[in-house]
């Protein structure tokens, strides 16, 4: 991080990052498949934390007591943000 950035002011490549982080969807059958989530309900459990990639861990709305865990849906206005910010 450089020095001349403002505390808790993100640069525009940090939101266009995030922005491709939330716009992307996640694949819970390969992540199932490989060993990484283990589908509970309405929700999953993490197997992997490690290997869970960014975009999906950004995602994680909630964790209830007994380890399930939401995610929310990759969204279009993440990637309007993301079209937005490329020009």
């Amino acid at each position: 991080m450089s020095n001349d950035r403002k505390e808790g002011v993100m640069s525009k490549e940090e939101a266009l990052e995030k922005a491709k982080s939330l716009a992307t969807p996640i694949d819970f059958d390969a992540l199932v498949a490989e060993g990484i989530l283990e589908k509970k309900g309405a929700g999953y459990k993490i197997l992997d934390m490690e290997r869970l990639p960014d975009h999906a861990k950004d995602k994680i709305t909630e964790i209830s007591s007994d380890g399930k865990i939401k995610f929310s849906k990759a969204t279009k206005s993440a990637q309007k943000l993301v079209d937005k910010l490329s020009k």
